[in-house]
């Protein structure tokens, strides 16, 4: 499981765990605890299975280094996925042992991921990107610690008062700590990358600061109950999301050859849910309602920041990843175009209607629609990152090939 190896099978188990999540809708609600299976299985399983495989990718690209031995790679693949499986069993059943073994199991594969990017930094022939190797491995801490509140939660070893704060701050720290610091010290390089420009100039170390600042505020608010030190720190850590989207606006009107790719679309509009989230949370943080805004924290970064993210790199990254020729590439970043315009409107004025709906500021029906619109676009989204290639084959494709990227 070395070079391109390691990031093709945690995709591909990934996109497995996101099947997993859709399907999981279909229980009962009673089965699934709400919307805690789906939730689970999205982020252990898919986002936290993919951020694992692309981050060790990433990390070896950096620095120019080969990647983690064969053994390395092999256990922390297994140690994820079965902690993420194990706790999806465990924890709808009521099974604490099994529960903590799944924690146990998913923390000791976090250790091992931080161990594969700090070998990274340290044989690294290539020392010109600390900023985003500095925050994989905040990310990394970031997770380790929420890895740590989570067994302690699903174990049964707190309750009452303490439970309810501690599952706030369990849900801070994996999703704006190690899911959206994870996604920002990537965009860095993988934005002018689908953009197919240089990295443009902006506040990298002010965006880690205040990510990192305003994540360490908000949690210790969270966790203690002090409202104004978490509205504090949403506010914070809200400034940096506004750096990214920095980033963002530099690199769209950077002058380019070739039109924006819907991975790059996908990324844009995933960067306003994250900017915008990062505003809605500060209010409702100072106001001391985070649990009320549960819902929409979960539609906001979940679904349209992080999954929004995943599917919009998935569809550059995978047909770059497999191999082929040059004009096969093209042909494949082809394939994932079609209907691309339908697919981002869909997706996104769709969980703007769930997030309006979850805020309690229009009906429940509009929701319903809005959660379909999103549904639809993204099982179509998903749908092209495993039939890519057979799409590559029809007719026209090649047209819209020599159209997009040139003869």
């Amino acid at each position: 499981m070395l070079g391109r190896g390691v990031a093709y099978r945690y995709n591909l188990v990934s996109r497995v765990w996101l099947v997993a999540a859709g399907a999981s809708l279909l229980l009962p609600a009673s089965a699934r605890l709400g919307y805690w299976l789906p939730l689970h299985l999205a982020l252990a399983g898919a986002i936290s299975v993919a951020i694992s495989g692309n981050m060790t990718a990433f990390a070896a690209a950096l620095t120019a280094t080969k990647g983690p031995g064969t053994a390395l790679a092999w256990a922390q693949f297994t140690g994820i996925n079965l902690g993420a499986a194990l706790i999806a069993v465990g924890y709808p059943t009521h099974r604490s042992p099994v529960v903590a073994v799944g924690g146990a199991s998913f923390v000791v594969a976090m250790l091992l991921l931080l161990a594969a990017v700090w070998n990274a930094w340290r044989k690294g022939l290539n020392r010109r990107h600390p900023l985003p190797m500095a925050m994989y491995a905040a990310a990394l801490i970031a997770v380790l610690v929420g890895g740590v509140i989570g067994a302690l939660l699903g174990s049964g070893a707190v309750s009452g008062t303490a439970f309810v704060s501690l599952r706030a701050t369990h849900m801070t720290v994996n999703v704006l700590g190690w899911m959206s610091i994870t996604i920002a010290a990537t965009l860095v390089t993988l934005l002018p990358t689908v953009l197919r420009i240089r990295i443009p100039r902006w506040n990298g170390p002010l965006a880690a600061g205040c990510l990192l600042g305003g994540l360490s505020m908000l949690a210790a608010g969270l966790a203690t109950g002090v409202t104004w030190l978490a509205g504090a720190g949403a506010t914070v850590y809200c400034v940096g999301a506004l750096q990214l989207a920095v980033l963002l606006v530099r690199g769209l009107r950077a002058p380019r050859k070739w039109p924006a790719p819907i991975g790059a679309k996908h990324m844009a509009l995933a960067l306003a849910w994250f900017v915008c989230g990062g505003a809605a949370l500060a209010v409702a943080a100072f106001a001391g309602r985070f649990d009320a805004f549960i819902p929409v924290f979960e539609v906001a970064f979940v679904c349209g920041w992080g999954l929004q993210i995943l599917l919009g790199s998935w569809l550059y990254l995978l047909p770059m990843a497999r191999p082929g020729l040059p004009d096969e590439r093209r042909l494949w970043l082809a394939a994932v175009e079609y209907a691309a315009g339908p697919q981002v409107v869909a997706m996104n004025v769709g969980l703007a209607l769930l997030a309006l709906s979850t805020a309690g500021l229009t009906p429940t029906w509009i929701g319903w629609i809005g959660a379909v619109l999103a549904a639809a676009a993204g099982v179509f989204a998903l749908a092209k990152t495993w039939l890519y290639p057979a799409i590559g084959r029809l007719p026209g494709t090649r047209e819209r090939a020599h159209a997009m990227w040139g003869v």
